[in-house]
């Protein structure tokens, strides 16, 4: 067994690195507002307008905390699900594979049957409403004469984002059809930023901050029943309660309790298996509507290929855009600052990735989240390692 200790050793290392209850001695929302409000003093003879700057910092505030507190979840269904045989008298594997990675299927883990399961996984938010953060050319500001079309002093922000998650999970049966679980997210958020006034082509830095922020983010209660079908083909239907356990001022959490109810439909048919699901979520930060649709393929006893497309429209996610108005003092001038234009924006991932029973009840899952467009705050790529285990089976 020293591989597989070895495996176990390696995520234990990885949740214990980013568990202690860490804060820098600003938040991250205060940092960020620092980041984005700050202001040298003004060439002589202008006023900055503080008002645009602090409309465009509650602007990506706002998005951030949407984005960073709905990123997609983990399913709650063990990799390993079991059924009694009246034939034989035996329990039986009631599925050729070991399942979806974000998706969830009606097939149950089984009566007394516990998973627990351990994962990390790593973002880097790279653009935001399409544009790249990390260049410095990203305009969070700017002024002009009302006449004209290019701007005499412009704010560029740089700004680099990270968020690791350890995520711990525990589902159990209750009964062959009733499972019940939680969902324990350990969060590191690390960014650091500068922003530079560029004015009649001189350029001047305005702040440069940088944080790091630790903690638990916010724990899920779940419960799935089967309700239809029989192996692994069937329906079922699903709740989830988020509570707001992690802390809001450092986009560790959303603030608020959420709700999901959803839908669950399951095909399958030898080697291969398909997963449809749709539902609904209030409280939060937003308000969301949810679907997914994922393929499984038994590549062997061991080894399950997965893919799912994810979508999500989440009303408190919009899009917005640059918008001028009339210097508050100086005539004759407009300053410009990012506002909401549209809410209710729909968000597509890709999710690839393998299950590997590595031996005894062991699960390795390697995945990679990819999203597919690119409103709001955006990381690319999100890929996440797993550890799986079932008990009782």
């Amino acid at each position: 067994m020293p591989r597989y200790l070895s495996i176990v050793r390696t995520m234990l290392v990885l949740g214990i690195s980013i568990s202690p209850a860490v804060v820098s001695a600003q938040s991250v929302a205060a940092g960020l507002s620092s980041l984005l409000t700050d202001e040298t003093p003004p060439p002589q003879g202008y006023v900055r307008d503080r008002a645009a700057a602090d409309a465009t910092f509650a602007t990506v505030a706002g998005l951030f905390q949407v984005e960073l507190s709905g990123l997609p979840v983990a399913s709650s269904a063990g990799g390993f699900a079991y059924r009694f045989s009246p034939g034989l008298g035996t329990v039986e594997r009631a599925s050729d594979t070991f399942g979806p990675f974000f998706s969830e299927r009606a097939v149950r883990s089984g009566r007394r049957h516990l998973s627990l399961g351990l994962s990390y996984g790593h973002a880097e938010f790279d653009t935001l409403q399409g544009a790249d953060l990390t260049s410095g050319t990203f305009p969070t500001n700017t002024a002009r004469f009302a006449d004209q079309l290019q701007p005499f002093s412009v704010d560029t922000l740089t700004l680099t984002l990270e968020r690791e998650t350890v995520t711990a999970v525990a589902n159990y049966g209750l009964t062959d059809r009733l499972d019940v679980g939680v969902v324990v997210p350990v969060v590191r958020l690390r960014y650091s930023g500068r922003r530079v006034n560029t004015f009649n082509g001189q350029s001047t830095l305005q702040s440069a901050r940088a944080g790091t922020a630790t903690g638990l983010g916010d724990v899920t209660l779940n419960a799935r029943m089967r309700v239809a079908g029989t192996g692994a083909s069937g329906a079922a239907v699903g709740t989830d309660v988020r509570f707001a356990t992690g802390r809001e001022e450092d986009l560790l959490g959303a603030g608020k309790n959420a709700w999901r109810l959803m839908g669950i439909g399951s095909w399958e048919r030898g080697l291969l298996a398909l997963n449809a699901n749709a539902g609904f979520g209030l409280g939060g930060v937003s308000r969301e509507q949810f679907w997914s649709g994922g393929v499984g393929v038994a590549a062997g006893l061991r080894v399950t290929l997965v893919g799912e497309l994810l979508g999500r429209r989440l009303s408190g996610l919009y899009r917005v855009s640059d918008v001028y108005q009339p210097h508050p003092v100086v005539a004759g001038v407009e300053t410009m600052r990012w506002l909401p234009e549209e809410a209710g924006v729909t968000t597509h991932y890709l999710v690839t990735g393998a299950k590997w029973n590595v031996g005894g009840s062991w699960l390795l899952n390697a995945s990679l989240l990819t999203r597919l467009t690119d409103t709001g705050l955006k990381a690319r790529f999100t890929p996440t390692l797993a550890l799986d285990y079932g008990l009782g089976f």
